[in-house]
């Protein structure tokens, strides 16, 4: 799986689906109070932890995954 963010700390996954947001949020120790839905929000004192593990990629980029589509 691929995780992306932006710089606002939303937080997807690619594939993307409800499943495999939930297993990228174990994988990193986000817990499940930061899921909004159609992602996850990275808490602030963990942004650059998990910032190395992912793709930085842009708002849009964010909104075109979770509608359907690819970065």
């Amino acid at each position: 799986m691929e995780y992306l963010i932006d710089v606002q700390r939303h937080l997807v996954c690619l594939p993307y689906s409800v499943a495999n947001l939930h297993a990228m949020a174990q994988d990193l120790g986000i817990k499940r109070c930061w899921f909004h839905g159609d992602h996850y929000d990275v808490p602030k004192r963990r942004v650059e932890e998990v910032t190395a593990r992912c793709v930085a990629v842009r708002p849009r980029d964010i909104l075109r995954v979770i509608r359907g589509g690819s970065t």
